[in-house]
């Protein structure tokens, strides 16, 4: 193994918290499609689901992929993929859209599964690309140190409160392991005690199960 192999695969440690994300969004839409709760547990879910999706595709939007696109002067391939990124972003939201006029009229299995599946696969693709191509790319533009610089701008958009709903939301349910990680990598030690003190149990108590 090279050097540069060994900064790569560092760097891609990163996006652990990023993978934990994308996991949280499949597990919602296999959940919403799935489930026999009533109305109510299903708007509620939705409504958590939709606020992380569009938080985490407007900070890509707007911070991340600027970033990237910065580093990608002279690459036509790469910025080429930069652009696939946001088309992508951009045909998943007219299917939210459609998700919204189903759950306000109310949220029925019948009338949520089109619409939530075409969301689901839309999505798993865009997620999918984003792993296999997007991500492996930023790992060798940017630096360590850029993509800290990158979280922390995406971190004080969101401030405590996305914070408070989005770390529980990605890590009540993660793998093995996943939690450990991204709490130790990503949060101050005051930060995971409110994790655990705080924002997990009133992230359990208010938000109901699928």
């Amino acid at each position: 193994m090279t050097e540069h192999d060994t900064i790569t695969r560092d760097r891609r440690d990163d996006w652990t918290l990023m993978n934990a994300l994308h996991d949280a969004f499949r597990r919602d839409l296999y959940q919403l499609l799935h489930t026999t709760a009533g109305p109510a547990a299903v708007q509620a879910r939705w409504q958590v689901f939709r606020g992380q999706l569009h938080f985490h595709h407007t900070a890509e939007d707007t911070v991340m992929w600027p970033a990237v696109r910065a580093k990608l002067t002279g690459d036509p391939a790469g910025l080429a993929l930069m652009a696939e990124m946001e088309a992508e972003h951009a045909r998943i939201d007219p299917l939210l859209a459609t998700v919204d006029d189903a759950i306000g009229i109310g949220a029925e299995p019948a009338r949520l599964r089109e619409p939530l599946t075409r969301l689901s696969e839309t999505l798993a693709g865009h997620l999918a690309h984003e792993e296999a191509e997007a991500l492996p790319l930023i790992s060798k533009v940017l630096t360590r140190a850029e993509l800290g610089q990158i979280g922390r701008a995406i971190a004080r958009r969101g401030g405590l409160r996305q914070a408070a709903t989005m770390f529980p939301w990605a890590l009540s349910d993660s793998r093995p392991g996943v939690s450990d990680r991204v709490l130790g990598g990503e949060l101050p030690a005051p930060a995971r005690l409110l994790y655990r003190a705080v924002w997990l149990p009133r992230y359990q108590r208010r938000t109901p199960r699928l």
